[in-house]
């Protein structure tokens, strides 16, 4: 199953933090740790000690390479592990936010395989206003429609798909006793995905056969602008 990102905690050395001001805080801290990663990253990525997996931002080495790479990072891990301290911990090992764009790291990899999905992205609103505000407009006749579907149900919600291929990554790893575990399946393109590779390292690229998404359960949009499908939400 892909994995959910760890949650959000302000920092322990902000004050009332549930306070407007300690929320104020909070965001400007954050902000200036994202500024400090989009800097380095343009400096150490991609990395200068490892071997690109094909046209991806997938990159390997041995244990020592990954390790000193991986140490390199170590300082903008832990400020960002201050605002998420259970990534990575059990019993979710959830990871960082994709957003800050910290490489992700793994170890003891024996094989990766790398796939494209139809995916949807989906988003609900309650009002026409908030669906043009992130979708983009639509024609007249659609948003009247849209308007009306809304007016005739006080409950009701709009609900826009966006197709997209979604890039993703099985990693296949050992354990400690040399067996293989079940793959993990990883989003990376965002992020970059650093590898140590165990002997024998494979990589299967099935990119160029596209994974059938499963049948949608809308049919017949109310409204369509090329990007974005809209329908009343079931």
């Amino acid at each position: 199953m892909p994995r959910r990102s760890a949650p959000f905690v302000a920092p322990d050395n902000i004050d009332a933090p549930t306070s407007k001001e300690g929320k104020k805080q909070a965001k400007e801290l954050l902000s200036a740790l994202q500024t400090d990663i989009a800097a380095y990253r343009h400096d150490q990525f991609p990395p200068d000690i490892l071997s690109q997996v094909r046209d991806m931002p997938i990159y390997h080495g041995n244990l020592d390479e990954v390790q000193a790479y991986h140490e390199r990072w170590k300082p903008l891990i832990d400020r960002a592990m201050g605002f998420y301290p259970a990534a990575y911990l059990p019993p979710d090992y959830l990871p960082l936010p994709a957003s800050l764009e910290i490489p992700q790291f793994v170890y003891h990899v024996q094989k990766l395989h790398l796939t494209k999905t139809r995916a949807k992205e989906s988003k609900s609103f309650g009002s026409v206003g908030a669906l043009i505000d992130k979708c983009g407009e639509f024609n007249l006749e659609e948003e009247t429609r849209l308007t009306r579907v809304l007016e005739r149900d006080d409950e009701a919600r709009l609900v826009a798909h966006r197709e997209f291929i979604d890039l993703r990554a099985y990693v296949f790893c050992r354990d400690s006793k040399g067996e293989m575990l079940d793959p993990e399946r990883l989003r990376f393109y965002r992020t970059g995905l650093i590898v140590h590779a165990l002997p024998g390292f494979k990589v299967v690229d099935s990119r160029q056969k596209p994974r059938k998404r499963r049948n949608d359960a809308y049919q017949n949009p109310l409204a369509d602008n090329g990007i974005w499908k809209v329908y009343k939400k079931k």
